[in-house]
């Protein structure tokens, strides 16, 4: 049966649809016809119809044959490798495939979705409806045309996707005319030559009783496409051979992950939840399921070797009490160059470690920043600290506040304000064990929240304690 002959057939078949909606319509509507999972109120009301409404019952009630579990199974496996997958069928079996191996594929239903950002990774394209939606299903002369102002859109979102992949088509006779546009432009735009072309585009045609798989180039004159005519009654042996295509992460894991950090990055920053987070160089090789749990974690990908973020006030304060010195160097006196000489921070952490840097340019700026803070605290001292923390305690508090032997005792003091016991503590740290005092500011590091750790008294504490222990 030549192409021209196999075409007439297919408008026929579009004439005989669109009568048929007619006169199902009719019948349905005039109660001479009763159709499942769909009322005269509803269809009337929904502007649902009757006609697709039988189509998708039909399509819903499809039974598997017997004996093919092991080729669902081998077709499943290869839907998972695909970039993208579009489909012209209104059933509901390439979700249920993604279902039999725990996966999820994002569905987009004629031309919805077109105009959304997606992944493009593992996506599902039913360019001619589905049968959750009746009203979407494409199967009538008149649907065809109505969709002809919509194809163009359609083909440039496949199009775009297809110059980065090789084309399999199963199912097909490349007579549909939805398909024959798809290829149309996709030939019209086509760089690569005649051999190139063919290895790109491949056509499974069913050949009955043949187990080998048999390949030649052919083509479409009419369309000036050329592709791999592939012919066999193997088809499992097909979907097997794809399958072992290593490609590393499987499309449909890319999309999973994306799709979460979008989710995570919209919900979250419309709720103005996210926090800017410390990217250290860090080898994520040696990072344990305890750090995943505990920590604020970036993976970044580029071409430079450090990719960060200057950390906030707590972000450093937390790390130069942290005994692992897990912030690289430079990141930390780009922070401390950065502040006001009125700040209260502490620096000599980093200022005893600047020898360690290996530009003297920049060690050179970094030292002449410190040792402006160094002399500035030899000048003022712990004693400055002591005397002022003295003035914000409320004397009303005095008598209570004595009565504590230890930091966290006086933390715990319960009718005071916090402020007060903290300019307390301040006033009164030489007279504290230095290792009470340590454990008590890393039980406030870990248990206070960013904001109560920013504010003036706790700034202060942390600069009297170092000015203590780094004498």
């Amino acid at each position: 049966m030549s192409k021209y002959l196999t075409l007439v057939h297919f408008e026929i078949y579009l004439r005989i649809a669109q009568i048929l909606e007619k006169d199902i319509d009719n019948a349905f509507y005039e109660r001479k016809l009763k159709i499942e999972n769909i009322e005269i109120e509803q269809a009337h009301s929904g502007l649902l119809s009757p006609f697709k409404q039988c189509v998708a019952n039909v399509f819903s009630g499809l039974i598997k044959k017997e004996k093919m579990d092991d080729e669902i199974k081998s077709f499943a496996q290869m839907l998972v490798k695909a970039r993208f997958i579009v489909t012209t069928n209104y059933d509901n079996f390439i979700e249920e495939c993604f279902n039999l191996l725990n996966k999820s594929v994002k569905v987009n239903v004629g031309n919805k979705g077109l105009f959304i950002k997606t992944n493009d990774y593992g996506e599902l394209y039913k360019i001619h409806g589905s049968i959750k939606d009746i009203n979407s299903i494409c199967i009538t002369e008149k649907d065809y045309k109505q969709n002809e102002s919509k194809l163009a859109i359609v083909n440039a979102k496949i199009l775009s996707n297809l110059t980065e992949a090789p084309i399999l088509f199963l199912g097909y006779s490349l007579t549909d005319e939805n398909i024959r546009s798809l290829l149309s432009d996709y030939s019209e735009n086509i760089p690569y030559d005649l051999q190139e072309a063919a290895a790109r585009i491949g056509v499974v045609e069913y050949k009955k009783g043949e187990q080998s798989i048999q390949d030649v180039v052919s083509s479409i004159p009419d369309l000036g496409m050329h592709y791999t005519k592939i012919s066999t009654d193997n088809y499992k042996e097909i979907y097997d051979t794809v399958s072992k295509i290593e490609q590393g992460y499987l499309p449909s894991e890319i999309a999973k992950y994306e799709g979460l950090f979008r989710k995570i990055i919209e919900v979250k920053g419309q709720e103005n939840q996210l926090q800017s987070v410390l990217a250290s160089f860090v080898d994520i090789s040696q990072t344990t399921s305890e750090d995943l749990k505990n920590k604020n974690i970036v993976v970044a990908f580029g071409d430079d070797k450090y990719i960060y973020k200057i950390p906030s006030y707590v972000d450093y304060i937390k790390e130069y009490f942290n005994s692992k010195n897990e912030m690289p160097l430079e990141i930390a006196l780009t922070f401390l160059t950065n502040q006001s000489m009125r700040t209260d921070i502490p620096f000599n952490k980093y200022l005893s470690r600047i020898n360690d840097l290996i530009e003297n340019a920049k060690r050179d700026k970094y030292i002449h920043k410190l040792t402006k803070w160094e002399k500035k605290y030899k000048e003022s001292g712990l004693d400055n600290f002591i005397e002022i923390s003295k003035t914000k305690v409320s004397k009303m508090y005095l008598q209570s506040l004595k009565t504590a032997h230890s930091p966290q005792e006086v933390y715990d003091l319960t009718g005071i304000k916090e402020y007060s016991k903290i300019y307390y503590i301040i006033s009164n740290i030489r007279d504290f064990d230095e290792t009470e005092i340590r454990t008590f500011i890393n039980n406030i590091l870990e248990k206070k929240s960013d904001n109560s750790l920013n504010k003036t008294e706790y700034r202060k504490l942390f600069m009297a304690y170092c000015l203590l222990i780094e004498r």
